[in-house]
């Protein structure tokens, strides 16, 4: 039914994404196949933009998944519990919402190396935004990182956030929707300069991390280089033959 309540507080968009909830939850598309958005705009009277809105939000809910080709799919209930572990798992993964202690030693903009450019897929001496942090607990160092991030997402950070909340969900404020990451994990000796730091010895071992944080489109948003004290933090596993149920992650001890 056309949507004729033009007086309605409450925006067409959401008024089609409940809707749609709904039929979702309900059932009402038992093959997963929604409408295209141009028969959804007729049916409900608004315009595509609207729909397209609608199915936004339905999407960030894990209630619909969007493919350009494709069209938009309804997610049932097992898939749904499976996205959201894996976002559980992701969360975990990027170490996002601790509460420790940060502080920030180095923030502005440097040329990017060739390793860096490699691993944001940028050209080398192509201006970056360079964030060194150090994390703690009761005031006992915890990790040393060093964060890279393309020049045209550098807008949406300041030092000052970077002290409070971590830097991937200072991106995630800023717009940006992270899809996932590929980490490396390896002991190595400990610089001088980070031990100093670390408060640990120089060439003491310690756990060495390269992540490379990219959006839902694949695009490289961060490149984290990170010192980890090994003797507070150990690498643990879950392992399923379930589908998408293992998991590994570095923990606190």
């Amino acid at each position: 039914m056309p949507m004729t309540t033009r007086s309605s507080p409450v925006a067409k968009y959401h008024r089609v994404e409940v809707m749609l909830a709904e039929r979702i939850r309900s059932g009402a598309y038992p093959d997963g196949a929604l409408p295209a958005e141009r028969v959804l705009a007729l049916e409900f009277g608004v315009a595509r933009v609207t729909v397209r809105h609608a199915l936004r939000r339905l999407e960030d809910q894990g209630l619909v998944t969007r493919h350009e080709r494709r069209g938009t799919a309804a997610v049932t209930a097992e898939r749904g519990a499976t996205r959201r572990l894996l976002r559980e798992h992701v969360d975990q993964f990027l170490d996002r919402g601790r509460a420790d202690q940060r502080k920030v030693l180095r923030f502005g903009s440097v040329e990017a190396s060739a390793v860096v450019a490699e691993a944001l897929g940028i050209t080398a001496g192509e201006p970056v935004l360079r964030v060194v942090r150090l994390r703690s607990r009761a005031g006992s160092p915890l990790t040393y990182t060093e964060s890279f991030i393309p020049r045209q997402l550098a807008h949406v950070l300041d030092r000052a956030r970077l002290s409070r909340q971590p830097l991937i969900k200072a991106l995630e404020e800023g717009g940006v929707k992270v899809g996932g990451a590929q980490q490396s994990v390896r002991a190595e000796r400990c610089p001088a300069h980070i031990a100093a730091a670390l408060s640990v010895p120089e060439h003491e071992p310690v756990l060495r991390l390269e992540r490379v944080v990219s959006d839902e489109a694949g695009k490289p948003v961060q490149l984290l280089l990170g010192w980890y004290r090994a003797d507070c933090f150990e690498i643990r596993m879950e392992i399923s033959r379930a589908e998408d149920r293992t998991r590994v992650w570095v923990h606190t001890r």
